[in-house]
């Protein structure tokens, strides 16, 4: 009683192999995917460095141009998981909660205009 596979030419397993491998690194890495999006809360690797650039910076906290802004939600794409200890506890990123160029735009001198609001 052979097993039902060995009378199949080894050129006739490889490709049910192979698609056997496929299908299991894909549901692997489904699998991590999954789990890794479902910690809202993961630890912050770089909350030192995260702190002294974002909630300690003159940068991120008191800058009202625009440049500031893009460079600090930059910053904040760069740490996904780190905030800063004086944020509220539902404002989860730099973006997520009131900042000094929210709402603001250009950058004539050194202060930005209040965006115009339709009446």
């Amino acid at each position: 009683s052979a097993h039902p596979l060995a009378s199949l030419t080894a050129a006739a397993r490889f490709p049910r192999a192979l698609a056997m491998k496929i299908f299991g690194a894909a549901l692997v890495s489904l699998v991590l995917v999954g789990a890794h999006a479902g910690e809202p809360d993961a630890p912050c690797e770089t909350q030192a460095v995260f702190d002294v650039r974002m909630c300690e910076s003159f940068m991120c906290t008191e800058c009202q141009l625009d440049w500031c802004m893009k460079a600090c939600q930059e910053l904040q794409e760069k740490h996904p998981t780190c905030r800063c200890m004086g944020w509220p506890a539902e404002r989860t990123s730099y973006s997520g909660g009131e900042f000094e160029g929210k709402g603001k735009y250009g950058d004539v001198g050194d202060y930005s205009k209040s965006a115009v609001t339709a009446p």
